[in-house]
Formats: C-alpha cells, structure tokens, sequence
C-alpha cells in the first residue's frame, strides 16, 4: 500500500521534490563516494581504514590528546572509536599512556609507526583535497563553507512542525 501524497505535502514547492533531490539524500550520496574514494587511496597509501586515518589525523596533528577530543573533532560513534583506537594501539600505531591528571583518561601519541603513516599519508591526502578543490571556483568553494556551516547548524533542530 502506498501513502496517500496529497495528505503529505504542503503548499511549499518544494515539497514535491523526489526524494533523490532532498538535501539529505544528495549530501548522503556524495559522501559516500568520498569515503568510498578516500578508502580505497588510504589502503593503497598506507592500509589504514578512513576512520583509523581519522584518528591518526588528529593525533597527528595535536602531538597529544585524548579519547574525547577525538570523538569531538572527527563526531565519530564513540563504540567505533573506540574499537579502531585498540586496534591502532595494538598495531603499535598509537600510544596510549594513563593522564596523571585524570585516571580514567589516556594520552594519545602517535608511535614510530604511525608518525611514518601519518607523514607519508598527509601529503597524499591534501592532493586529494586540492583536486577537490579544483573543481569549484572561488566564489563557489566559499559559498560551499557558509552552507555546510548553515546546514551543520541546522542539524541541530530538534522540532520540524
């Protein structure tokens, strides 16, 4: 049984989009051939998974931090993130030594290991940024920041009537 439209839709024009043109679809789609792309360059680069990059990224370029600032600079899923840092930090790619302030905290370094991953991968994915990049013009690579700036506010509402 299919629903009966005319009762959904409002008098907004858009409204009566399809549902492959709703923002959330299209940003959707496009981040899935991102992180597709971004996937397949990390393993041939350096056999880390996008989320493990992830992590790497941040602490690569903090020097130092914890488990909670990684959660809120990448808003990964806290269960994800976790299970990825154990095993970084049991493929010796990560440090994890106890915070002298906080017993339940860690400070997190990037080992030997994942300094070279970091270093070699780095470059290689600001390549992909640039090329990116390229395909936007000024003006519209601007206008693309303040709108994902919007929309990453947006995301927040909690009351749609």
């Amino acid at each position: 049984m299919t629903a009966d439209i005319s009762k959904i839709v409002t008098d907004d024009p858009m409204d009566t989009l399809p549902i492959q043109q709703f923002l959330t679809y299209r940003l959707s789609r496009v981040q899935a051939k991102l992180n597709a792309q971004a996937a397949r360059m990390l393993r041939e680069t350096s056999g880390v998974t996008l989320t493990q990059w992830r992590i790497i990224a941040v602490v690569g370029t903090s020097g130092q931090t914890r488990l909670s600032e990684i959660a809120r600079a990448t808003a990964l899923d806290k269960g994800l993130l976790s299970r990825n840092l154990a095993t970084l930090i049991d493929e010796k790619i990560i440090q994890a030594t106890p915070d002298e302030t906080d017993q339940r905290a860690q400070n997190l370094t990037l080992a030997p290991r994942g300094q070279d991953i970091f270093e070699r991968t780095l470059p290689v994915t600001r390549r992909r940024q640039s090329k990116l990049r390229e395909n936007l013009t000024p003006d519209e690579l601007e206008t693309f920041r303040r709108v994902l700036d919007k929309l990453e506010i947006a995301a927040d509402l909690k009351d749609f009537t």
